[in-house]
C-alpha cells in the first residue's frame, strides 16, 4: 500500500523536475542518483533519506522547504 505522504511529495518533485525542464534521465544525472530511483520516489513507492531529499533540493536549485509546500 502507497503512503499518501510518499506519493505527494514524489508528485511534487515530478512537478518542480518538470518545470526545471529536466526529463528523468537528466535530473537523476544532476542529482547523481539512479534514475530508476528517481522513477520510484515519483511514484511514491519509496520514502528518500534526507541526504537523498536534499540532493533533489540541490539540484532544482530551491530550498529544502520548498519540496514540502502544499503537502
Amino acid at each position: 500500500m502507497e503512503n499518501n505522504v510518499n506519493k505527494a511529495f514524489g508528485q511534487r518533485v515530478a512537478e518542480l523536475r518538470k518545470k526545471a525542464g529536466f526529463s528523468q534521465e537528466k535530473f537523476a544525472f544532476q542529482c547523481d542518483i539512479d534514475r530508476t530511483y528517481i522513477g520510484t520516489i515519483e511514484r511514491g513507492e519509496k520514502s528518500p533519506t534526507l541526504n537523498t531529499i536534499s540532493k533533489i533540493a540541490q539540484a532544482l536549485n530551491i530550498p529544502l522547504h520548498q519540496l514540502f509546500e502544499n503537502l
